[in-house]
């Protein structure tokens, strides 16, 4: 790795410590040893997933490994995965040897008719013989370059969102929020029409698109929101839009807020009284509903800490219970983040599969493993008492 390139990483590095960052105040459970008696889950195990943690393993050649893993299931036998910063290259005598700066975005798709170890395919861009961010970025939207981190498949549509991002990796790194309407999501992703849209909404201490869920005719947000913009207030909201809206290209106009105001919630164009649904706020999660057990889960994390912690409610609105750790993360070194469900890989009722990524010491990839800076994956599984 370039000595431009280590500089780069590591002031990203170290500024996603600072942007997400929150003021937390102890562990929850420390060791993650302690359940909480009235909880309405219990947690049976928690055991690394021997399958999909090596999904995403290290090409011989390309794809290296990347953040963010969002699935999205694009029908019966294909499920996209979206990712932020890239490395490619080769992996010679046993480390991964990035061949040029990171690239923004690469997809790939999973064929479910094939064993999984047997079904991913990557994708990027190319601007001549350059390899470049799938999600190139376009003139006339927010920021410099983009990050995807959400989606979802609406009919023959498939939407994702992206955080813009500033190269200033100063204040005001995000810039805002981009939403990319796909009109045929079914064809190769070479060949996706893809209509960008700047939203007008999102920042440093606001993140729209932390976690999605879709039920007609609302797309519903679990927010990242620093109350009065102060990190150590971060905490996740609630925003829902008409999803026609969002697909017809609309932004922050079309956002409503489950809010309070004089112990009465309701839905609000303006985000001021916005109902806490649950601490620590996070930038990336993901919401799964077990229609067994009509249980929302979702997950959360201070990236700064190596626990990935679970909520649980009976509807989006909430409440929401509070996050309780339920993994220790081993091999935490800087950050451990991106903790996301994956609910079309759960066979069960209670079990959920999650990802999550390990951030390096620095930026020198090439002599810490193969496991960090990679999607890595745990399988959970619940119990519910019946009464």
């Amino acid at each position: 790795m370039n000595d431009v390139m280590s500089i780069r990483l590591s002031v990203k590095i170290d500024l996603l410590v600072i942007l997400m960052i929150v003021g937390f105040s102890g562990q929850l459970f420390s060791q993650c040893g302690d359940w909480p008696a009235d909880y309405p889950v219990k947690l049976v195990s928690v055991e690394i997933d021997t399958v999909y943690d090596k999904l995403f393993q290290a090409n011989e050649s390309g794809w290296l490994g990347a953040d963010a893993a969002t699935s999205i299931v694009l029908n019966d036998k294909r499920t996209l995965w979206l990712f932020g910063d890239t490395f490619l290259g080769e992996i010679i005598d046993g480390r991964r040897v990035p061949n040029r700066f990171y690239i923004n975005s690469t997809i790939a798709i999973q064929d479910r008719t094939v064993h999984p170890l047997k079904s991913i395919k990557y994708y990027w861009r190319k601007s001549g013989e350059t390899d470049i961010a799938f999600f190139p970025y376009q003139k006339g939207t927010s920021g410099k370059y983009y990050w995807p981190t959400q989606g979802i498949r609406i009919e023959d549509k498939l939407i994702v969102f992206c955080m813009s991002l500033n190269r200033d990796w100063s204040e005001n790194w995000i810039a805002g929020t981009v939403s990319v309407v796909i009109d045929n999501p079914d064809e190769n992703p070479m060949n996706w029409k893809m209509n960008y849209y700047d939203m007008n909404v999102g920042s440093d201490h606001f993140v729209l698109q932390s976690a999605l869920w879709y039920e007609k005719p609302y797309l519903y947000f679990i927010s990242m929101d620093d109350l009065n913009n102060q990190p150590e207030n971060r905490r996740m909201i609630l925003v829902r839009s008409k999803a026609v809206d969002i697909l017809a290209g609309r932004g922050a106009e079309s956002l409503e807020y489950w809010t309070k105001a004089r112990n009465r919630e309701f839905w609000s164009k303006k985000r001021d009284s916005a109902v806490t649904l649950f601490a620590p706020g996070c930038t990336e999660t993901m919401i799964q509903y077990d229609e067994s057990w009509q249980l929302y889960y979702c997950t959360t994390y201070n990236p700064v800490e190596p626990y990935i912690y679970l909520t649980v409610a009976s509807q989006l609105t909430g409440p929401w219970s509070e996050p309780v750790c339920i993994y220790k993360n081993p091999d935490h070194t800087t950050m451990t983040y991106a903790a996301k469900c994956h609910p079309e890989l759960s066979t069960r009722p209670g079990e959920l599969i999650i990802s999550y990524v390990t951030a390096p010491i620095g930026v020198d990839i090439e002599n810490q493993g193969m496991d960090v800076y990679r999607p890595r994956f745990i399988r959970v599984r619940l119990a519910k008492d019946e009464q």
